[in-house]
């Protein structure tokens, strides 16, 4: 094999390195990679097989059949790669390559004009294409420093989505036109069409993160007014309770002497049931339920106990808390509130016996969340431990674990589930105060 050769062979496996760097480097931000090592390695031999074997034999195809095996050949190794949902992968994946034909297209039509002889240079404008590409992740990684890229909703994705397909079509359609028209303008029209379209796809990735934010202030919002809905009720509760209890200390003396006089007669079974009476009239066991004086606790399970009893549910709490704690009121209420939400559910629909068992005790700055019930069934899971909704609405609804492990990782928390007991459903929350 000649010099000429070795060194043509080793630039294209140079580049084709490369090519898997800025794979990484893209989807890394969106992404996270798979612990299979064999499923990660499986997916870096599609994307070097792809650049120095098959590739050759695509260009020579037409225009649409290389476009479309690009993105599938890409598709398939993110999804070999990288845990995520489908939706998200295609369209982050169609972004990807979208952004990369626009760049090569911008390159080529500006050799076109100012340098027509490099042009024809295939390892230069792969070189240099990759170079742009690695400058617009570079800035797009700064833009999105330290933030979490959350998902959307198929629906909406599957809208954006249309975004880069148009964009492929419109910058096929003027090259074609440009080159078959023999247009002397043609390449400089291209030029211009390629950049918009550039620019068009990069603030897709403004649009797709500001609608997921959006998304998330919505469901933040849904927490907070449940909060205030439950925070509202305990006071109104905690006001009837102290008028009961003033009614009861009012008659506490005739109490009393009834008490004696049965008493003096040694009459211990009306004793009792004289003062079983009395705690049902004042309806003083309702203040048994929740009494630790942290509200956003208090009001939550109060509300999800009476849910329970009143579906026919058991429902157990051993609060060990104080009143104040170094957790937003906000995260404890989304932890909580799910948790007990997802129990009710679960427990409601199991056919045996339902109950629920809630402890919560707080240790050197430390609370230990754990909630136990009763299910029937098979659990719908996702990705890991990711349990996912049964609820038709689940956009509003499709919270889950997955807000519980981010408002518990704020305290460098963790989320263990335990589904090995049958008929048992077990979950512990570990949040670690500052």
């Amino acid at each position: 094999m000649s010099a000429d050769k070795w060194s043509a062979e080793g630039i294209d496996i140079l580049l084709a390195a490369f090519t898997v760097y800025l794979f990484f480097f893209y989807f890394g931000i969106f992404f996270k990679k798979r612990g299979n090592r064999i499923y990660v390695l499986s997916g870096v031999i599609v994307i070097l097989l792809w650049q120095l074997m098959v590739s050759d034999v695509v260009r020579t195809s037409s225009v649409v059949f290389n476009i479309g095996v690009t993105v599938g050949i890409t598709l398939l190794a993110v999804i070999s790669i990288f845990e995520g949902k489908f939706w998200k992968k295609c369209f982050f994946t169609l972004i990807f390559d979208t952004i990369w034909m626009l760049l090569e297209t911008l390159l080529n039509d500006f050799l076109m004009i100012y340098c027509e002889r490099l042009a024809f240079s295939q390892n230069f404008g792969s070189l240099f294409s990759k170079l742009l590409f690695f400058m617009v992740i570079i800035a797009l990684k700064k833009v999105l420093t330290n933030e979490e890229v959350m998902e959307l909703p198929a629906s909406r994705s599957i809208l954006l989505i249309f975004i880069p397909i148009g964009s492929i079509y419109i910058m096929n359609a003027v090259f074609i036109l440009a080159s078959r028209t023999g247009w002397k303008k043609g390449e400089t029209y291209s030029l211009v069409s390629v950049v918009i379209l550039l620019l068009i796809n990069v603030l897709v990735f403004y649009i797709y993160i500001k609608l997921a934010e959006d998304q998330q202030v919505r469901r933040r919002n849904m927490v907070y007014e449940q909060q205030l809905e439950l925070c509202e009720r305990h006071q109104e509760e905690t006001e009837l309770s102290m008028l009961r209890m003033r009614d009861v200390r009012h008659g506490m003396k005739n109490h009393f002497l009834s008490i004696l006089a049965y008493a003096e007669q040694g009459e211990c079974e009306k004793i009792i049931e004289f003062v079983d009476d009395v705690i049902e009239d004042g309806d003083l066991r309702a203040l048994q339920i929740v009494g630790t004086g942290n509200i956003v606790v208090d009001s939550l399970v109060g509300y999800w106990k009476r849910t329970a009893e009143q579906a026919g549910i058991e429902f157990q709490a051993e609060l060990s808390i104080p009143m104040e704690m170094p957790f937003k009121g906000a995260d404890l209420s989304l932890i909580l509130g799910n948790l007990l939400e997802n129990a009710e559910e679960a427990a409601e629909k199991s056919k045996g016996e339902k109950n629920i068992y809630l402890r919560m005790k707080y240790d050197r700055k430390n609370l230990l969340i754990t909630v136990e019930n009763s299910y029937q069934g098979t659990l719908l899971k996702g990705k890991g431990e990711e349990l996912r909704t049964t609820k038709k609405d689940k956009i509003n609804h499709g919270i889950g674990l997955p807000s519980v492990r981010r408002a518990a990782e704020k305290y460098h928390g963790k989320v263990s589930i335990d589904s090995t007991m049958p008929g048992r459903f077990l979950i512990r929350v570990v949040l670690y105060g500052i």
